[in-house]
């Protein structure tokens, strides 16, 4: 039987007292006492009860991120000490864009769920969470270098970029002979913030994206890759968007004489030793297939 504060971190984590028993295997009313002795030993109210949801208390929730990060590292010292452990378990959180979710991360979660049944999965995407504490985030998939020095930091690999546009687009303007000519061009953004960060390229030089034109942008890579097929401008963008699109010839590569840089993919996440396994395991997996991306 779980104890009484293991059993208050399901019960928030599934959102009803009832669900909890269900997956539990034990009746309401042993979790619904058990959660009213531990709010007396407390002396305060944990959660909001209502006949389809039981939401956490202000202090409830402080009470849950505290206890989940205690459990959190509970399983991980258990699992140092007992490392002949095959299965892994528990909640995994995830926090990364919706690109690097749904081309990298999914299907590596899918691979660990399939072999690890007990294992659950949350992953939380598009937003940028910064206070991985406060969301109760196990580790964060970030694209570029981490600027918060309060977290630990893990490189996972790098992903090639690539300057891309179609045929049409490129025999209307004219083809760019120089990194200076990218100045005469339209380009599609991701985002704003992507027109503050300067194009650098493998010679070493670079090229201030600010000085960029362009009427397009959109924070999602597949809708970015229309709007160049379209014939809309240029896009500097990863490489394994557009690859088939290149060796197909619907879109040509900018500049093939100056290659990009590509960009750096890094963990980010609170602990420095002692990661739960869970966490260990899925970067792993995850470093391993950012090793495959063709340059």
């Amino acid at each position: 039987m779980l104890s009484s504060e293991a059993l208050f971190v399901r019960v928030v984590e599934v959102g009803s007292l009832k669900k909890a028993a269900e997956e539990l295997n034990i009746e309401p009313s042993t979790v619904s006492r058990k959660i009213a002795k531990l709010e007396a030993r407390l002396n305060t109210k944990l959660f909001h009860r209502s006949t389809v949801r039981t939401i956490p208390t202000e202090s409830g929730l402080a009470y849950y991120e505290g206890l989940r990060h205690l459990l959190n590292a509970q399983e991980t010292l258990e699992a140092e000490l007992f490392c002949n452990q095959t299965q892994i378990g528990g909640l995994l959180r995830i926090a990364t864009t919706v690109d690097l979710g749904d081309y990298f991360i999914a299907p590596i979660l899918t691979k660990m769920l399939k072999q690890h049944p007990q294992l659950r999965v949350e992953m939380l995407m598009g937003s940028n969470l910064a206070d991985l504490p406060k969301y109760n985030i196990d580790v964060a998939i970030r694209i570029g270098k981490p600027a918060n020095s309060d977290l630990y930091a893990k490189h996972l690999g790098t992903i090639p970029r690539v300057l891309v546009s179609s045929p049409a687009y490129l025999a209307n303007t004219g083809v760019p002979k120089d990194i200076d000519d990218l100045k005469h061009h339209q380009f599609v953004f991701y985002s704003k913030e992507q027109t503050k960060i300067p194009i650098q390229f493998e010679s070493g030089h670079t090229f201030e994206f600010s000085l960029a034109q362009g009427n397009v942008m959109a924070n999602s890579l597949r809708s970015i890759q229309q709007f160049v097929l379209a014939d809309l401008g240029i896009n500097w963008g990863p490489r394994w968007l557009y690859e088939d699109a290149i060796a197909s010839g619907e879109l040509v590569e900018v500049l093939p004489q100056c290659p990009v840089k590509g960009f750096e993919i890094n963990a980010l996440y609170t602990m420095s030793q002692y990661l739960p396994r869970k966490v260990r395991w899925f970067l792993e997996a995850l470093e391993s297939e950012l090793a495959l991306v063709k340059s």
